[in-house]
C-alpha cells in the first residue's frame, strides 16, 4: 500500500507535474544550450547560409525586397534547433509519459515545419503544397498528441466550457494555418517576429506545465540573439523560422490553454496573436476584393506603413507596444483577455489609419 507521500506524488505524475530532475539546473541549461547554439549559427551566418544555399537577394528592380545585400536565411536554423534540443532533453527527464509524449512531438514538428520552409526558401512552392504539406505534420501531431488539440474552449467569463466534439480537431488545424500564414506575412521588417517570439514566450512560461519551461527557456535565448545578428542585418529567419516559430507557439498556446484555462482563457490566446492575425485577415480580404490571390505578395502590409511613415526601428517599437501592452494586461488583470482583444483591435485600426492618413497627407499615396 503507498503512503499518503507516494500516493502524493504519483497524483502529481497523472498530472503531468515535475520532479526533482525538473528543477532550476534544467532550465538552466537549456537555456545556456539555446544560447551557445545561436551564437555559434548568428556568427557563422555567412558561411552556414552559403553552404546550404540559404541567401537571400533582394529585389533589383524595386520589388518587395529592399535590404541592400545579399542576406542569409538561417536565423531559423538556430530558433527550430533550440527548440527541438530543448524539448529533447526534457523529455529526459520528464516524470511522465504523457507530457514525454507531447515534449517528442513538439520537437519533430517544429523541426519538419523548419524543413519544409527551408525548401520553400530554396525553391519557392507554391502555396497549395507548401500548406498542405503543413498541414499533413499538423494533422499527424494533432491526432497523436491530444494536448495539442482543442478538444473544448472557455473564454473570461464564461462559467462553463464549450466542448468542440467531433470539430475540435478541424477547429485547432484552421487556428494552426492561420497562424503559420499570419507569421509569415509577418516576416517583412527585422524584429518583427523575433520580438513577437520573445513577448509570446514570456507569456506562456506563466502558464504552461514545468515540462514546457526547458522549451521555452531555449528559445527564448535563441530569440535573444538571432535578435541582435537580426536587427544588424547579418541574417533572417527565413520561411524555416516563420514555420517553426508559428507551430512552436502555437501548440504550446493550445497545450497552455488545455492545462491552464482557468487562467489562461481562449481570449488570452487570441490576445497573443491577435496583431499579426488581424493585419492577414485584412491583407486577405483586400486581395480577394482585388481579384488578385490572397497569397500574392504586396508591400500593403502594416510593418510597411509603419515602415515608410515612421521608420525603422521606431516603427517596430510601435508594433511590439501594439502585441506586448494588451499581453501584459491580460497577464496582470487575469479574466480581462475580451477586453485587451478589444484594445489591440482598436489599436492596429488606429494606427494603421494613422500611418496611411500620414501618407496621403505627405503627398504619397499609401503603399
Amino acid at each position: 500500500m503507498m503512503t499518503q507521500g507516494e500516493a502524493a506524488s504519483a497524483f502529481g505524475l497523472a498530472l503531468g507535474g515535475a520532479g526533482p530532475a525538473y528543477g532550476p539546473a534544467l532550465v538552466a541549461a537549456a537555456f545556456a544550450y539555446g544560447l551557445v547554439l545561436a551564437f555559434v549559427v548568428g556568427r557563422h551566418a555567412r558561411v552556414i547560409g552559403t553552404w546550404l544555399q540559404l541567401l537571400d537577394y533582394p529585389d533589383l528592380d524595386g520589388g518587395r525586397k529592399q535590404h541592400g545585400k545579399v542576406t542569409p536565411l538561417v536565423g531559423g536554423l538556430a530558433v527550430a534547433g533550440a527548440a527541438v534540443g530543448g524539448a529533447l532533453m526534457a523529455a529526459q527527464f520528464v516524470p511522465a509519459v504523457s507530457p514525454a509524449l507531447h515534449l517528442y512531438w513538439l520537437a519533430g514538428v517544429v523541426g519538419a515545419m523548419f524543413v519544409i520552409g527551408v525548401v520553400d526558401d530554396m525553391f519557392h512552392l507554391s502555396p497549395v503544397l507548401r500548406l498542405g504539406a503543413a498541414l499533413t505534420v499538423l494533422v499527424l501531431a494533432v491526432s497523436n498528441a491530444p494536448d495539442f488539440s482543442l478538444a473544448f474552449v472557455r473564454f473570461s467569463g464564461q462559467p462553463q466550457l464549450w466542448l468542440l466534439g467531433i470539430w475540435g480537431d478541424a477547429f485547432t488545424l484552421l487556428c494552426l494555418l492561420g497562424l503559420l500564414n499570419a507569421v509569415n506575412m509577418a516576416d517583412g521588417k527585422n524584429g518583427i517576429v523575433i520580438g513577437m517570439g520573445l513577448i509570446w514566450t514570456i507569456v506562456l512560461m506563466v502558464h504552461v506545465p514545468a515540462s514546457m519551461l526547458p522549451v521555452l527557456a531555449s528559445v527564448g535565448a535563441a530569440l535573444l540573439v538571432m535578435g541582435a545578428y537580426n536587427m544588424a542585418g547579418k541574417l533572417f529567419l527565413g520561411d524555416g523560422g516563420s514555420y517553426a516559430i508559428s507551430a512552436l507557439f502555437g501548440l504550446l498556446a493550445i497545450y497552455a490553454h488545455n492545462h491552464d484555462f482557468e487562467t489562461m482563457r481562449a481570449d488570452d490566446v487570441a490576445v497573443m496573436f491577435a496583431i499579426p492575425v488581424f493585419d492577414t485577415i485584412r491583407l486577405m480580404a483586400v486581395r480577394i476584393a482585388r481579384r488578385r490571390s490572397p497569397f500574392e505578395g504586396d508591400r500593403d502590409h502594416l510593418h510597411h506603413h509603419l515602415h515608410a511613415r515612421i521608420g525603422w526601428p521606431t516603427g517596430l517599437g510601435i508594433y511590439m507596444a501594439m502585441v506586448g501592452l494588451p499581453n501584459l494586461g491580460a497577464l496582470v488583470w487575469p479574466g480581462s483577455g475580451l477586453v485587451w482583444l478589444a484594445v489591440s483591435f482598436v489599436a492596429y485600426v488606429g494606427v494603421l489609419k494613422g500611418t496611411r492618413f500620414a501618407s496621403e497627407v505627405a503627398g504619397r499615396p499609401a503603399e
